[in-house]
């Protein structure tokens, strides 16, 4: 049975992590492993992969070299690490919605609700993600980041492919929706964050509602 998630969750949560500091708690609090994930994750994020080096996270950890290699072997491992447990863990969230049954538009309006939730959740790793997929075809961190867009991809097309019957206009173009549906979330992630706007549940709402509309607008 899906229960739904209260949006007001995301902005306590903003509001937390925003007024204790997070990367200074885990500097503080955190084990070794989880001070280098945390702050190469916010460095990565603020300034890009490209644009970070191993001596700029050791720096900000707190730690040494040899400390950081004893985990992670180089900075590619570290973003690894990054995109493997922040990727899994969107991945399943969105997957477990997704499974579910109901009428088409009552689930796309449970699944973007889900999926807004988990982006803005773990607003940093969203980002990020985004980020290292758009970098050059050629460098490293798009080569980590793909398959888990990929899979996202294939998560919606799925969703799509299943009510394909009950909305004939989605038949044959699935696989397009899914990348049309992923596309206009991120794009509205990306305005919201840029406005500083995402810590509001009226913003939050109305980005679940915006990206529904959307849709049922594209397939009449």
């Amino acid at each position: 049975m899906y229960i739904p998630i209260g949006i007001l969750l995301v902005e306590t949560y903003l509001k937390v992590k925003e007024s204790e500091g997070y990367i200074a708690n885990m500097i503080q609090g955190g084990s070794n492993r989880q001070k280098i994930l945390a702050c190469a994750q916010h460095l990565f994020f603020e300034k890009g992969y490209d644009a970070v080096g191993v001596q700029e996270i050791v720096n900000t950890a707190g730690i040494t070299k040899p400390t950081m290699y004893y985990y992670f072997k180089s900075k590619q491992g570290l973003l690894e690490c990054l995109l493997q447990e922040g990727g899994e863990r969107l991945l399943q969230r969105i997957g477990d919605i997704t499974e579910q049954d109901g009428d088409f538009e009552d689930m796309l309006y449970q699944v973007t609700e889900v999926y807004v939730w988990c982006a803005v959740g773990d607003m940093e790793f969203y980002l990020m993600l985004i980020s290292v997929f758009s970098s050059a075809k050629d460098n490293e961190a798009f080569h980590l980041a793909k398959p888990y867009i990929s899979r996202l991809i294939q998560l919606m097309t799925a969703f799509f492919e299943k009510y394909a019957e009950e909305v004939p206009e989605m038949k044959g173009k699935e696989e397009y929706l899914a990348i049309s549906y992923t596309g206009v979330i991120n794009m509205y992630m990306l305005v919201y964050f840029e406005r500083g706007e995402l810590q509001s549940e009226k913003v939050l709402r109305t980005l679940v509602k915006e990206t529904c509309a959307f849709f049922k607008k594209a397939l009449t």
